[in-house]
């Protein structure tokens, strides 16, 4: 295969020989200085070679290594370099291109008139310019320019210069006699943050640049110049021959010429949380990834707040994401910082999580930056911790999520925050808190909206007080309790508490049955658990109130037992509990797949029942009642036909102590089969 050397004085030169060394192309690098070899990293594709050359050096050169192809990206002022790579290749086969820098950068005059920018055609007429002006200025031209800025003493004692940390660079500055507080030694880039701190710190009022384009840093030196307000003193480029081809357009001839196909840019993605909203919220390493980014993703009121000059794209789904950064990917001469905005913190409650997995199988550089949430400065502004808080999102969730959890929240928990979709949930909060019994008196409520907006407010309003909320805006709250319950673990309803239905007498699993059949189903939050014969709704109250996690369908086909079933709910206040009126195993597969089911009455269906339930989730733990002989013998048999492991088969027969004047009489209760097992898959 042809070999390519390329002349690199230019960040173009070190991408592209990054670009070849990923697709598997060997290339030489020749750099002038010690720092060029530096910024380089030497392997088995890619070889350095330091030192300047002259004609004669580069043909001894290209006869060392026997080069075909020379890309000549040194710097677009280097003309000279640029001419004696031409007549080094005088006579010879070598193909000649040569990469040029793009010259684009942003005009500062269409963003603040004030700023002013002036603009020479050589380093000579702007040090002379400089020389009747006052103040510090920032000199970023390099280090080789340095002597037409030090001959004037008056001149030279104002600048402040910043150079390549190299020892050639260090060594001009020195000789140039520069103080060493004079001298910043950097590599770039550098974001128009830095160039901020550093105006600000030597308090420069003029910057001098070269007309470098937008890879040679000039936009973010020329915004953060603006920002600060201070003069902008631009050398052009030199009036010559810059005939050549851009990144992308050497790429294709370099592929064209070795039959390759050339690994272009790596994307490097961050997904950022950029706190409750303003940019002062910001950290600062998620501000230093939004000053480097090329493209940034986000909602478009995410967007208003940053300020950037990357393309920006007001989208926040994977599925509107991805294929443009695919195509970005594809079109791409360089490495690219995409930056993916989102709300708050993106461990708390964020779509960050789905993001990343969406991200990772296609990209391999995705990182996530943390960022201030809502609950983290509502604690700070009212001195209250979070670390032992229960922590909720009402946010873009049905209320008939959410209520559930809130009322279990206040009910056993000191401390709850919790974030909002905006102020019609406030006022919700405010209903459901006014609903229960002997709350008002020991709580406290804290309600933070707009925080860390100019009209950030943070107020203690009574329950009362929350209805009347009108303010449409970003809300976030806390609730301290002084007086919670102790939540009981186990399951512990008494018979006495149920609501009864005397004619037609609908059938209840009684108490002690209930409590043990519950303690079988070895429940954990989250589950999805099938009432199957619910009658009375007792096992589902009995279920749904141990956690409000846990959801919880009441099947029944009588029309009195179902009345009886949602008067019971309502009594008990519980929300995770769904009626299903249906004779089963009828409309089962219409539910959530269950992780448990009960079976308390099967009306003659168990064997059907029981491979509808194994159809819809093969894992299901199953615990079922028998009283009558016929019953027992029907669960017996369907044991048989399914696999299961873990069985566990129990008589129990409950005798019951009953006071009756003087004495305690025993009330016997009919014995009880409790069958419990899990399907096992495959098995």
């Amino acid at each position: 295969m042809s070999r390519i050397l390329i002349f690199a004085g230019t960040t173009e030169g070190r991408t592209l020989a990054e670009m070849l060394e990923r697709s598997g192309v060997a290339c030489d690098v020749s750099v002038a200085t010690e720092y060029g070899t530096m910024v380089l990293n030497a392997s088995a594709f890619v070889k350095i070679h330091q030192g300047r050359l002259d004609a004669e050096g580069m043909k001894c050169l290209y006869k060392e290594i026997g080069c075909d192809i020379v890309i000549d990206a040194t710097h677009p002022y280097a003309e000279i370099v640029t001419e004696t790579i031409k007549n080094s290749l005088e006579g010879s086969n070598i193909t000649y291109i040569r990469l040029l820098r793009d010259s684009n950068s942003n005009n500062p005059s269409n963003k603040v008139s004030a700023t002013n920018i002036f603009r020479y055609d050589s380093t000579e007429n702007c040090a002379k310019s400089l020389e009747k002006t006052d103040g510090n200025i920032l000199l970023t031209t390099g280090s080789k320019e340095l002597s037409s800025f030090c001959n004037n003493e008056s001149l030279k004692h104002r600048l402040i210069v910043r150079v390549l940390p190299g020892m050639e660079s260090l060594k001009l500055c020195y000789d140039a006699n520069l103080e060493g507080k004079q001298i910043i030694a950097m590599q770039g880039p550098f974001t128009k943050t830095i160039n901020k701190a550093l105006i600000e710190q030597y308090d420069i009022k003029h910057l001098v640049t070269k007309e470098s384009g937008t890879t040679g840093g000039v936009d973010t030196k020329i915004e953060a110049a603006i920002e600060c307000g201070i003069d902008v003193h631009m050398i052009e480029r030199p009036d010559v021959d810059q005939t050549g081809f851009s990144m992308n357009e050497t790429i294709n001839k370099i592929e064209k010429l070795l039959e390759i196909k050339i690994n272009k840019g790596i994307q490097n993605i961050i997904l950022a949380g950029i706190g409750c909203g303003s940019e002062e919220c910001l950290t600062v390493e998620v501000k230093n990834a939004i000053d480097k980014a090329d493209y940034i993703f986000g909602a478009e009121r995410m967007l208003k707040i940053v300020s950037s000059n990357a393309l920006k794209y007001p989208y926040y789904l994977a599925k509107d994401i991805i294929p443009i950064l695919e195509q970005i990917k594809e079109e791409s001469v360089s490495d690219s910082n995409i930056v993916i905005l989102f709300s708050g913190d993106p461990g708390f409650y964020s779509g960050a999580e789905k993001m990343y997995q969406a991200l990772i199988e296609k990209f391999p550089s995705v990182k996530i930056l943390p960022g201030i949430s809502s609950i983290t400065l509502l604690s700070a502004k009212i001195g209250i911790s979070w670390q032992d808080a229960k922590i909720l999102s009402l946010h873009g969730i049905d209320e008939n999520i959410w209520r559930p959890q809130l009322i279990d929240a206040v009910r056993y928990n000191k401390k709850i925050f919790f974030i909002c979709s905006g102020v019609k949930d406030i006022r919700r909060v405010g209903d459901i808190l006014e609903e229960k019994d002997n709350v008002s008196s020991h709580i406290s409520i804290y309600v933070g909206y707009q925080l860390s907006y100019s009209n950030e407010s943070i107020s203690t309003p009574t329950i009362r007080e929350l209805q009347n909320f009108t303010e449409e805006g970003l809300y976030v709250c806390a609730i301290i309790n002084d007086s919670i319950d102790n939540k009981t673990l186990t399951p512990n309803i008494k018979d006495s508490e149920f609501l009864r239905s005397e004619q037609p007498r609908i059938p209840m699993t009684k108490e002690d049955i209930r409590h043990l059949s519950v303690c079988r189903m070895n429940l954990k939050a989250g589950d999805v658990v099938y009432d199957i014969g619910s009658g009375t709704g007792s096992v589902a109250i009995e279920i749904a109130s141990l956690s409000s996690d846990i959801k919880v369908y009441a099947v029944e086909c009588k029309d009195e037992a179902v009345s009886l079933i949602k008067n019971n709910v309502s009594k008990f206040g519980l929300n995770n509990i769904e009626v299903f009126q249906k004779t089963a195993p009828e409309g089962l597969e219409l539910l959530v797949k269950a992780d448990v089911a009960f079976i308390g009455g099967s009306r003659g269906h168990l064997r059907d029942i029981l491979q509808k339930l194994y159809e819809i989730n093969p894992n299901m733990r199953v615990v079922m009642n028998a009283v009558s002989m016929e019953s027992i013998t029907e669960m017996n048999a369907a044991l048989k036909e399914y696999p299961v492991t873990d069985i566990n088969i129990s008589q129990v027969a409950v005798t019951n102590i009953k006071e009756l004047g003087d004495y305690h009489m025993m009330q016997a209760n009919n014995p009880v089969f409790i069958y419990s097992y899990n399907f096992t898959e495959g098995k």
